[in-house]
């Protein structure tokens, strides 16, 4: 999936870590996936303050009513890029209809292939 890229950012979101922010970037044959922040909550007042203007901004953008802000945004730079192995690799890790009628509940348990860590 990865043959061309060059560098790739952006964040994810993981139904069986539903309130991580999970930051994506790779260089080269490197990729690093890492925590950085949670998403806002609809009523966590307190995280909504202490987030910048541009976070809240973004978050009402994308708000919706059931997944608040979460999504996931990955930009992809290379060379030669087989754009639509790259988009059929990532489409094939989304949630079924029936996985994500398991709701937050359900998902929790769907194993994690990338960062699912023996004691986590």
């Amino acid at each position: 999936m990865m043959q061309g890229v060059v560098r790739s950012k952006g964040h994810l979101w993981l139904c069986n870590r539903p309130d991580a922010v999970l930051a994506w970037r790779s260089a080269g044959p490197h990729l690093q996936l890492r925590e950085s922040d949670r998403w806002l909550g609809p009523d966590d007042r307190l995280a909504w303050e202490a987030a910048s203007p541009q976070r809240r901004t973004l978050a009402s953008w994308f708000w919706h009513d059931y997944y608040g802000e979460r999504r996931n945004e990955i930009v992809f730079t290379g060379v030669d890029l087989d754009e639509e192995l790259l988009r059929s690799t990532l489409d094939a890790t989304l949630l079924t209809d029936h996985e994500l009628s398991l709701g937050r509940e359900g998902w929790v348990s769907i194993h994690d292939p990338l960062l699912d860590v023996e004691g986590n």
